[in-house]
């Protein structure tokens, strides 16, 4: 008891030196100096050090305070697993998820250069595409801390779920659900991480010894069984013993939220390349094209008391990349792409170091608008790109001119394509570039993907906007307990200069 007290001792009176230091960098190394005096104390210090993990993503913020996420109690849910613990644990799982999903919208989204934050004083932008990334990368820790803190909360759930008193078809579904959200957002991880690898048996208890380091294609690996794995949940249950929101009111019983499940899974496979996996889970999936093109799950947001508002909607952070305007197709009129004219507005010129854009996103207007998890024109693009890879190719074009036509307002492809496969993939490319920006960072991973990322333009000068990354490193709080053997995603990513 005693080593646990006087760590958590250490790292507080880190946040005090923090909070009196005048500048960011200063606050950032009182926190590294007092993870590293944490990490010299005796016995199972390392191990605790991750109970701090939570605590991390405030490195990015201007001050140091720890939100109320009202999750409900470890003890009362260990202890007394009754049905409203049981339902408050699988509700709180979609906030956390949220949390991942709004930074890969804002900051993943900067990678590939969908947006530039360009708040007057801070980091945020010459951190987003200017610096190389070491361990304490904000975006970095708010993306590993979120993911992981609600992979563990989930595990605490699946293990106290045994002793509760609810039918067994009531257990399968809270499974299915909790396991869905875990794959989600160790999803995330593997699109950040890619080559470098991640641990995937984080258990339940934060004081554990850090989990081995896997593979990219294990880590892939992991996603897809435990999506599997719900899907045999999912399966064996007959309704939800919990409320969802609003965002996911389609998908609100089990046999619903399966579809969005085999979603999940599509992405995951894309990413991964397992094309006859995509399509497979593509077609058990909600894909449809006769229904909207946004229809789909979706994180929600608000201004009721106790909630948070869509961290997105800052007009006085977040500007777009004005590659989009310049790249927008020609509609047969000659206005641009519909998807450029929706989902754009002029704005007047706004410059931060050297970089300078007068477009921003009407994505993101209201405090209540919500976040995608996965949408039908997603699918139906992650189908066209299964095929092309496969070389299906007039199943491919197929997709992309019913998005070109129904989302952009362009005309169809010729059918015969007479162009090479990598046009071809240039244009599917482009399609989901239109169709999916500012919601995941999609352009960031797809560039990553194909190996296409010095192929992503860039607004300013190398002395504002000079590097593309491939992969985030660990925080730093990942790499002190590990220490003296410190693997690859310890080490500061330099990135690449276009």
């Amino acid at each position: 008891m005693k080593t646990t007290i006087d760590t958590r001792a250490i790292f507080a009176e880190g946040q005090r030196r923090a909070r009196q230091s005048p500048d960011r960098s200063g606050r950032r190394q009182a926190i590294a100096r007092a993870l590293s005096a944490a990490a010299k104390a005796p016995a199972r210090t390392p191990a605790l050090l991750l109970t701090l993990l939570p605590l991390l993503p405030i490195l990015g913020a201007c001050e140091l305070t720890v939100p109320d996420y009202n999750n409900p109690s470890v003890e009362d849910l260990q202890t007394n697993p009754n049905s409203a613990a049981i339902a408050a644990a699988t509700q709180g799982l979609l906030f956390d998820t949220r949390l991942t999903a709004a930074d890969m919208v804002q900051w993943v989204g900067a990678f590939g250069r969908e947006v530039y934050p360009m708040a007057p004083t801070g980091s945020s932008l010459p951190g987003s595409v200017r610096d190389p990334w070491d361990q304490t990368l904000f975006v970095g820790t708010q993306v590993w801390a979120e993911a992981y803190r609600n992979i563990r909360n989930a595990n605490l759930l699946l293990e106290a779920l045994p002793a509760a008193e609810l039918p067994e078809p009531d257990k399968a579904a809270v499974r299915g659900f909790a396991k869905t959200v875990q794959g989600y957002d160790l999803l995330h991880i593997a699109v950040t991480r890619r080559h470098l690898g991640a641990p995937v048996a984080v258990g339940s208890d934060p004081n554990d010894p850090p989990a081995p380091i896997v593979s990219e294609t294990e880590l892939y690996g992991h996603v897809i069984a435990l999506l599997d794995e719900a899907r045999t949940d999912l399966m064996a249950a007959d309704a939800f013993p919990f409320g969802v929101t609003t965002g996911l009111a389609d998908f609100a019983s089990p046999g619903e939220f399966l579809r969005l499940n085999r979603a999940i899974k599509a992405r995951a496979e894309v990413h991964r390349s397992n094309w006859s996996g995509a399509l497979q889970a593509v077609a058990e999936s909600f894909m449809d094209t006769g229904m909207a093109l946004d229809y789909g799950a979706q994180h929600s947001w608000s201004v009721n008391s106790g909630d948070l508002v869509n961290p997105a909607n800052r007009p006085d952070l977040l500007w777009a990349n004005t590659r989009f305007r310049r790249e927008a197709q020609a509609r047969s009129d000659g206005s641009p792409d519909l998807r450029f004219q929706t989902k754009f507005k002029e704005v007047p010129a706004y410059q931060l170091l050297e970089v300078s854009s007068d477009l921003q996103y009407t994505l993101y207007e209201s405090p209540n608008a919500p976040f995608v998890w996965v949408k039908n024109e997603e699918l139906i693009l992650i189908r066209a790109e299964a095929n092309l890879a496969m070389g299906n190719r007039a199943a491919a074009i197929e997709d992309i001119n019913f998005i070109r036509v129904n989302s952009g307002g362009l005309e169809p492809l010729p059918d015969p394509w007479t162009g090479t496969d990598d046009e071809l993939l240039d244009e599917l490319l482009y399609n989901k570039r239109f169709s999916l920006v500012f919601e995941w960072g999609h352009t960031w991973i797809d560039m990553n993907h194909y190996g296409k990322l010095l192929e992503i333009p860039v607004l300013g000068p190398p002395s504002a906007d000079q590097r593309l990354h491939d992969a985030m490193p660990y925080p730093l709080s990942e790499c002190l307990p590990r220490e003296p053997d410190v693997p690859p995603g310890c080490m500061t990513q330099q990135g690449y200069i276009p």
